[in-house]
């Protein structure tokens, strides 16, 4: 994350989870069209807002009509904005980051006899690579 200092309005979140759930550029008339819980000015005005924070960046140009509109792409992922926000609520040593990482586990694991086997075994693949690095 570039700015440390701030955090992101609930309109910014939503509409961050847009962008990551698309997967790919998006134009704010490709957002307005996606969504109805934005009017198209509250759409610009997100945009612009995220594009300040750094959040998003101008990706390309497309047609649309007669004229060309903007496509924008995330400049984080869900992850890393994950990861700050964890940050800021004082997640900052190794011992608060196992923590958070068995309680989000324990969200994926039904129970003690049905343990979702695809997870642990990512687990143990991240393990591995930050015992080499």
């Amino acid at each position: 994350m570039r700015n440390k200092g701030f955090e992101l309005t609930k309109g910014e979140e939503v509409m961050m989870e847009i962008f990551w759930d698309a997967e790919r550029p998006l134009t704010t008339m490709e957002i307005s069209e996606m969504t109805d819980e934005f009017n198209d000015s509250y759409i610009h005005r997100l945009v612009k807002s995220l594009e300040k924070k750094e959040m998003l960046k101008i990706s390309g140009l497309v047609k649309s009509g007669k004229q060309y509109a903007r496509q924008f792409a995330p400049t984080t992922t869900r992850e890393e904005y994950g990861a700050f926000v964890m940050q800021n609520l004082g997640i900052r040593d190794e011992k608060a980051l196992a923590k958070v990482a068995v309680a989000m586990v324990s969200r994926f694991v039904d129970d003690e006899n049905n343990k979702n086997e695809a997870l642990v075994k990512e687990l143990e693949n991240i393990v591995e690579e930050l015992k080499k690095g």
